[in-house]
């Protein structure tokens, strides 16, 4: 398991840290990490993506767009999308989750959430 940080030479910064990565990833269970073997904090600002979520999981990597959003927020986007596969909730189109997945999600990980943001 690796976590990467982009380095940034300009506002905002990060909102999380490697030690925060390392915190979710102790407190999951092993099953939600599954073949991911790279966390990458990128430098990208989510503005800037297409993505309809800052955290995004493809193949082995995870990929989060920290730069601007509460930290509290990206953790519960984290854990949402390290939750997908285990409980075999496929997006109907892309990476877009409906709201009634994304709804049994956050009810899945707020258990982890608010052990991480005590």
């Amino acid at each position: 398991m690796k976590i990467v940080t982009d380095k940034i030479n300009s506002e905002p910064n990060h909102s999380i840290t490697k030690k925060d990565v390392k915190a979710i990833i102790g407190i999951v269970p092993d099953d939600w990490i599954g073949i991911a073997h790279v966390f990458s904090i990128s430098s990208q600002l989510f503005e800037n993506s297409n993505w309809d979520r800052p955290v995004i999981q493809n193949n082995t990597t995870f990929k989060i767009l920290s730069r601007g959003i509460d930290r509290n927020e990206i953790i519960k986007e984290l854990l949402i999308e390290l939750a997908i596969r285990p409980t075999k909730t496929y997006p109907p189109k892309g990476h877009s989750l409906t709201k009634s997945q994304r709804k049994k999600l956050e009810e899945l990980i707020m258990p982890y959430y608010n052990k991480l943001t005590e």
